[in-house]
């Protein structure tokens, strides 16, 4: 059998509970660990050290979040996790898909080489094109390229430019993705583990509000998975390089658009509205085991 880690800074998250219940269902376990102190020692021997576990005599290791840290602490870490992926060790997700998942402008990137439908993006640290750019979009979400949970998001209009000074003296890059004008204030949340989608649900935002993520106040309400739901959240998760996701997408005009992809998320809101347990569905990706 398989010797398992599940990596979380928070022992109680529901996802990691939920996998690590998957697991046991399957006749397996795994040790949940927070990786923050993390020791690697290089010399005659190597070893990865959290603990009184060595990570280096793992098979697999779920990532379930990194945790926070200063800069340094963080890039160690990811550092770490691709060093032991380049050793053997299976880690769910990637670390470089992690990565990219986590920076909107990789994401935006991948998506695009992938021929993934996405809002139309403009990142820039030019003071001249962000105003030229929400000009020309009428309407420009503005969201950090490390953000999430939906957090300091801003919707720029023309003569915002005193808004738009305000943000890029704070970020130093601004991340411009045309606002989407959709039949409902919702988006689709379409939860993808190998290549089928286990679920998914949309994100109504609260009453006279825009965003709709949960953390935000949004309400999960149930949403039937169309084959074009299934291939494009497929293929934006095969594009970042993840292994599961959670893929974000609203409903134009012209078809279902990708905003971003979670290589991280939380299979909570899909539990609370669907009863579909995507952990035990990770779990089973873990060991190989078809869970449908």
């Amino acid at each position: 059998m398989k010797s398992l880690g599940i990596v979380v800074s928070n022992p109680d998250d529901w996802t990691a509970r939920a996998i690590s219940m998957g697991l046991a269902e399957l006749g397996a376990s795994a040790v949940m660990m927070d990786i923050s102190e993390l020791a690697v020692e290089i010399g005659f021997d190597l070893s990865f050290r959290k603990g009184g576990v060595d990570l280096f005599d793992l098979d697999t290791l779920i990532i379930r979040d990194m945790g926070r840290g200063a800069p340094q602490d963080v890039a160690f870490r990811f550092e770490a996790l691709r060093s032991l992926a380049d050793l053997g060790v299976t880690v769910i997700n990637p670390p470089d898909a992690i990565v990219r998942a986590a920076n909107k402008f990789a994401t935006s990137m991948a998506l695009r080489r992938a021929g993934v439908p996405t809002p139309r993006t403009v990142v820039t640290s030019s003071y001249d094109e962000a105003l030229k750019t929400v000009e020309r979009m009428g309407r420009a979400v503005c969201k950090p390229l490390f953000g999430y949970k939906g957090k300091d998001i801003a919707l720029l209009r023309p003569g915002d430019a005193d808004l738009i000074k305000d943000l890029l003296i704070r970020r130093g890059a601004l991340y411009l993705q045309e606002f989407i004008e959709t039949p409902e204030k919702r988006d689709i949340r379409a939860f993808v583990v190998g290549e089928e989608v286990a679920g998914a649900i949309y994100r109504v935002a609260p009453p006279g509000e825009w965003i709709s993520n949960l953390a935000r106040g949004g309400r999960a309400e149930r949403c039937e998975i169309s084959d074009e739901i299934e291939r494009i959240a497929v293929d934006a998760n095969r594009a970042v390089g993840t292994m599961y996701s959670g893929v974000d997408m609203l409903e134009s005009e012209d078809g279902m658009m990708v905003i971003e992809v979670n290589g991280t998320p939380s299979g909570k809101g899909i539990y609370s509205a669907l009863g579909v347990n995507v952990g035990r569905t990770i779990a089973g990706l873990a060991l190989g085991v078809p869970m449908r």
